[in-house]
């Protein structure tokens, strides 16, 4: 390679080096600027700098921006590998992300700049509702929480990840980042008592969200999942759920149906007599729903499917596919109007998850009910329960010891006696 070493200063050289010629004849070439005590010194650094070049580590597509990166990341990378919901979350933090970075050429971003961004994500956001009850008293504003921050450095990685890898720059900015700090929250459950009050209010609910609730707490399945169930999927005989696919929303897409989470996310798992009971009162409570309104291909306005068998167990009235939100919405609201403490649909996952633990149910078992492709998740979401459950074990065991004690010591006086 040609090189050259040019003094720009006292101490200043300017480094260029030829590398060839691109596809419309054009010469190729890095500069760089330096700093060294003299002449030897630059030249070790050029030399350096020409190894780095020969290794590929400095990327001739140095000069995109992050906003064309990211494009370029979406259409060779992220669509095809990533499920839809996650690139639409994916697209929604780059937005700020753009704002902020977006006009910068990848070659130029620096950890101070990253640095700068996740400062500026921690200050507060103006909250403008639409509806302002009180001119005088504005909104007061928000925060994002240190998960969130975190997600947009997560993110930040993955980009500067790949271009790295692709060769695009030298190296990952964000490796020379500290992860923003995150909050660990203890999943929000109901106890024995909270929950034995809920199930007697769930008594005086439509059979719909009675089968929702019976459903997710018995199985311990994905709220997505469980929109994604058909009829086909449930042998009330049996007492068993086959999981084989999930439902989701996106605004671009409206309801569909996908695999599940993982290849270990198909599973069969057991259901309780009582749950398959309600079931088997809410089909024939949707079957003639359907006779009454009839086939849309008989002039009717069921959309279902033509096997009332392939219909989803939750549909909207006219045997479409209920948005997986209705669950939230109906939840929320049964809540605040009965005074009990806050849960989303997923609670009810992690009650399931929980109550086997504590029942001393194996870590192989729960791990396999709830669709986690090994036992190793699990034993990372629910670690304190397992600390719990440990904890427990020197109790029993100082309990055996001493039950070991007491019996060698009564048999002692038997014998001196």
């Amino acid at each position: 390679m040609p090189s050259k070493i040019k003094k720009r200063g006292e101490s200043s050289y300017l480094l260029t080096v030829s590398a060839g010629y691109d596809a419309q004849g054009r010469q190729i070439t890095h500069t760089k600027t330096i700093t060294a005590s003299g002449i030897n010194e630059a030249k070790k650094l050029y030399s350096l700098f020409v190894a780095e070049i020969e290794k590929g580590q400095i990327a001739r597509s140095g000069k995109m921006t992050l906003d064309d990166f990211f494009d370029y990341w979406l259409q060779n990378y992220a669509e095809g590998r990533h499920e839809p919901k996650t690139i639409t979350y994916n697209k929604g933090y780059f937005k700020r992300i753009s704002q902020a970075l977006g006009h910068k050429r990848i070659d130029k971003i620096e950890p101070k700049h990253l640095l700068q961004f996740y400062k500026n994500l921690t200050e507060p956001i103006k909250v403008i509702k639409k509806k302002q009850t009180d001119p005088e008293k504005p909104a007061a504003p928000e925060y994002l929480s240190p998960n969130t921050i975190r997600k947009y450095h997560v993110l930040l990685h993955t980009l500067f990840e790949k271009a790295t890898q692709w060769q695009f720059i030298a190296y990952n900015p964000a490796e020379k980042v500290e992860s923003p700090k995150t909050e660990h929250h203890q999943k929000v459950i109901y106890d024995e008592d909270t929950t034995g009050k809920f199930l007697l209010l769930l008594a005086d609910v439509p059979l719909r969200y009675r089968a929702m609730v019976l459903i997710s707490l018995s199985s311990g399945i994905r709220r997505g999942e469980l929109f994604g169930l058909t009829w086909r999927h449930i042998d009330t005989d049996a007492g068993t759920i086959r999981v084989e696919q999930a439902s989701q929303y996106l605004p671009e897409k409206g309801i569909f149906t996908k695999d599940p989470k993982n290849e270990g996310s198909k599973r069969i798992v057991s259901i309780p007599a009582s749950t398959c009971a309600l079931l088997k009162q809410y089909k024939a409570e949707q079957i003639a729903r359907r006779l009454k309104l009839g086939k849309k291909s008989t002039g009717g306005k069921w959309e279902g499917t033509e096997d009332a068998e392939d219909d989803f167990i939750f549909t909207a009235w006219n045997g479409k596919p209920a948005h997986p939100d209705s669950m939230n919405n109906w939840l929320r609201k049964f809540i605040n109007k009965n005074g009990l403490p806050p849960i989303t649909p997923h609670s009810f996952r992690h009650m399931a998850a929980t109550y086997l633990i504590t029942s001393g149910t194996d870590l192989r078992t729960v791990a396999g009910k709830l669709g986690h492709s090994s036992s190793t998740t699990t034993q990372v979401v629910y670690s304190h329960l397992l600390k719990s459950a440990e904890k427990e074990t020197a109790e029993k065991m100082e309990s055996f010891l001493q039950q070991a004690t007491d019996k060698a010591k009564q048999a002692q006086k038997k014998q001196a006696r």
